[in-house]
């Protein structure tokens, strides 16, 4: 009797000792796991906190950058880390946002600055001209979305045959008055329609958009000199029915790319 009760303790105790064992084996592995996934949590973080607290150029480098933006643009780019908001505002000249101008700058002003520097959005009004914008309100959806940068097309290629040089001229000003109003601080750069081969009277509009953003101290971004001369039949492959094509889009991507990085 009394080595059948030993018997059964000791079996007691073994169980006991293997529940044991297995109980502490799983609390082992648990505990290893959320050691893990809190390391991994950490990490996270650490790499987002580097992120925010510095950009991957000195300031001295910066400062270069964005030597063409205003007092206040280089004061938010130098003491934030906000992206600068930049929008391309323009006729179909500027193509769409999967095919057009915004996808160069976009990613031009990355391999310039670094990736989210920037964020850029693309308003293609088609056919629109300088009278219909201002008819329309068609600014509207540009002012919702508040960029620091407006990069406006002129509209002048819609605008030939249609508009006359002075009303297409006070057009752009009333459009850029309510931009500038409802916008304060805002940015805007001039920049003319894409160049086409054998202009005509085209160039005339354009000559007198140069000498009225001189006279009005718009900043006038000059790409057609970046193309082939327009008296040449060269300019035809940066364009498909009279509108940009990839090559040409590339070109002028590249010239806007360049004077927002300090060239």
């Amino acid at each position: 009797m009394k080595k059948t009760i030993f018997f059964i303790a000791l079996i007691g105790c073994l169980a006991l000792v293997v529940a044991g064992k297995f109980h502490w084996d799983e609390k082992i592995a648990q505990t290893g796991e959320t050691v893990s996934a809190e390391g991994d949590y950490g990490q996270n973080e650490l790499k987002k906190t580097s992120e925010l607290e510095g950009k991957p150029v000195s300031d001295k480098e910066l400062t270069k950058l964005v030597s063409n933006f205003s007092e206040q643009l280089q004061e938010k780019m130098l003491g934030s880390n906000d992206p600068i908001s930049i929008a391309i505002v323009g006729s179909e000249s500027i193509g769409t946002k999967k095919d057009g101008l915004k996808k160069s700058v976009e990613e031009g002003l990355e391999d310039a600055y670094w990736n989210g520097a920037f964020t850029v959005n693309q308003f293609t009004f088609e056919e629109a001209t300088t009278n219909k914008i201002i008819e329309e309100k068609l600014y509207d959806d540009v002012i919702e979305a508040k960029p620091d940068i407006v990069l406006l097309e002129a509209f002048t290629l819609n605008d030939n045959g249609v508009v006359v040089i002075d009303d297409g001229h006070q057009n752009l000003a009333s459009f850029m008055s309510e931009l500038k109003d409802a916008i304060p601080g805002v940015t805007i750069m001039l920049m003319p329609s894409n160049p086409i081969y054998d202009p005509g009277y085209y160039a005339v509009q354009i000559s007198a958009l140069e000498k009225y953003t001189e006279l009005n101290d718009i900043v006038y971004l000059d790409y057609w000199k970046e193309w082939p001369a327009v008296d040449s039949e060269e300019i035809n492959d940066y364009l498909v029915d009279s509108r940009p094509n990839e090559k040409g889009f590339e070109v002028w991507g590249e010239f806007l790319v360049d004077y927002l990085s300090g060239n």
